[in-house]
């Protein structure tokens, strides 16, 4: 048999005087944990009440620093910083015609700290893709425009073509031998020389560049026979004597070229405005869509912003989200049919 040991008096105590130390032990902590949780749980409610927005909002841009995209942004983020009480900071990220910005505010979250300064080419873009990975109009919550422009047909100083009618006569009667440039191919510069071609039955050479600046060397040197740019570009040109504008894609023109004529008066529906504007991912809250669309529409009202832009021949321009969504809807229908008639090959 296995025999018992008998416990003292004393070795009784002890033992109890542990049991006492270690539910006291537990009791502490589990108040500790207790007063931890409710804590974070108060600061939770807390973070979750505090207004939009809480650190520094982003604006990407799909165009290199320097153009006209990049400028509005940085005039567009300066006041914004100021209105929000927040850092807005600017973020160029170019290729494909704004394409990968695009892509890239639609991997962030949709909670209204990325937006996107986008431009005309997005229509274009959306028009010339054969298959897209986002919906270019349902995924995005369109804030306003900024900026709209025309766009401008021009020649150089001692072109013998005096009118925008003359230049179409001569390329009607001698079919492929006048050249337009553009800045790229599947750019609205491009899809405007096929629009005007298509239009009127003429058959003009497209002459594509990596860039105005790139273009403007072979122009200048009349290897060149026809500018299709936009007015932010071509104004300057004009005014340095480099360039005489055939016509206008837009009724609303900086004074220098108000004589100019408008395209659509000449060649029926040939009307085109290049623009500027802001979007963000769809899905953020919308009270915090709607403080963004306030704050930035009321930037692009204001004299200072207009009178920023009017340096460059662009006109402040601001619009509803669903006028600047129908807008984008429109462009790439337009689009579509001048890429469907001249038979342009989907990339």
């Amino acid at each position: 048999m296995i025999s018992q040991v008998s416990q003292s008096p004393r070795d009784e105590k002890r033992r109890t005087r542990t049991s006492d130390i270690v539910r006291r032990a537990r009791a502490v902590v589990f108040a500790a944990l207790s007063t931890a949780c409710a804590l974070a749980g108060v600061s939770g409610a807390a973070y979750a009440q505090e207004p939009y927005p809480t650190h520094p909002v982003k604006i990407i841009v799909g165009f290199a620093p320097g153009g006209s995209s990049d400028i509005v942004a940085r005039l567009v983020a300066e006041r914004l910083t100021v209105r929000l009480g927040k850092p807005v900071v600017v973020e160029n990220r170019p290729g494909a015609g704004g394409f990968l910005a695009t892509s890239q505010v639609l991997r962030q979250p949709a909670d209204g700290y990325s937006l996107l300064l986008l431009a005309s080419a997005h229509s274009v873009t959306a028009a010339m893709r054969a298959s897209m990975p986002f919906d270019p109009v349902e995924d995005l919550d369109w804030l306003t425009t900024a900026a709209t422009y025309g766009m401008v047909f021009g020649v150089r100083p001692d072109s013998p073509y005096a009118s925008f009618v003359d230049i179409i006569a001569a390329a009607k009667s001698k079919p492929k031998t006048l050249t337009y440039y553009s800045v790229g191919d599947g750019t609205a510069h491009h899809l405007l020389g096929e629009w005007l071609s298509a239009a009127t039955g003429t058959e003009f050479i497209h002459v594509p560049y990596r860039g105005s600046s790139a273009a403007l060397p072979d122009f200048l040197a009349g290897r060149v026979d026809m500018m299709i740019d936009t007015m932010t570009f071509a104004l300057p040109q004009m005014t340095a004597g480099a360039m005489r504008p055939l016509a206008v894609t837009s009724r609303k023109v900086p004074s220098e070229m108000a004589k100019v004529p408008f395209s659509g008066d000449i060649v029926p529906g040939l009307a085109y405005e290049s623009w500027l504007g802001l979007a963000m991912r769809k899905g953020a809250p919308p009270e915090v869509v709607e403080r963004l669309r306030r704050e930035i529409t009321a930037i692009v009202l204001s004299d200072d912003f207009a009178q920023e832009l009017a340096k460059f021949g662009a006109n402040a321009t601001a619009s509803t989200g669903a006028e600047f969504a129908d807008r984008i809807r429109r462009e790439i229908t337009e689009f579509s049919r001048v890429i469907d008639a001249r038979g342009i090959q989907k990339q």
